[in-house]
């Protein structure tokens, strides 16, 4: 995975595999503290110790049509090689939470990818899923979730290019001092 945001998609998809109806999408991007990091919870079926165990020191993957995952090792991988830090923890029943920093100005940081489209994909088109995304930019802290923006958009099917494209317009102005 070439940029951050791959990584981003791969770990909520297990969490939707997982039968996750919250997932919870956390980033800290500090300038100051020299930090990025992405925090991602869910409520899904969690793992028992010995499934996280297994992920934690392999490559390991839970579905049947491959024997291999890389997503979460690499994610580690990218994440210490940034010298950033890496966390899994699940409770069977309860859910999963995973956590990767990276130090901004180390020379193996990855890009951060479409994160805006990212998010915009996320809640329009699962919207049987509770997306509730928090972007720390510094001292300015953007939120949105998927109740959000069905409020807005009452009895509309957000799965729609038109409103896709708002909605990462309006997530890339409040996560970026740039101009899209």
């Amino acid at each position: 995975m070439k940029t951050l945001d791959l990584h981003i998609i791969d770990i909520v998809h297990n969490s939707i595999r997982a039968g996750a109806s919250v997932i919870n999408i956390d980033i800290i991007d500090n300038d100051t503290e020299n930090i990025f990091s992405v925090k991602i919870t869910d409520n899904g079926c969690g793992m028992d110790k010995e499934t996280l165990e297994a992920i934690n020191e392999s490559f390991y993957s839970s579905r049947k049509e491959r024997k291999i995952g890389m997503g979460i090792a690499l994610l580690k991988y990218h994440s210490e090689l940034a010298e950033g830090e890496f966390r899994l923890t699940s409770e069977l029943g309860k859910g999963t939470q995973i956590y990767g920093s990276f130090r901004k100005n180390h020379i193996d940081m990855q890009p951060l990818g479409d994160l805006s489209g990212t998010f915009a994909n996320f809640i329009c088109q699962y919207q049987d899923v509770e997306f509730k995304i928090s972007y720390a930019r510094n001292d300015e802290i953007f939120e949105i979730s998927s109740s959000d923006v069905k409020e807005v958009f009452e009895n509309i099917n957000l799965n729609n290019f038109k409103i896709i494209q708002s909605l990462k317009t309006l997530i890339y102005s409040n996560i970026t001092d740039e101009e899209e």
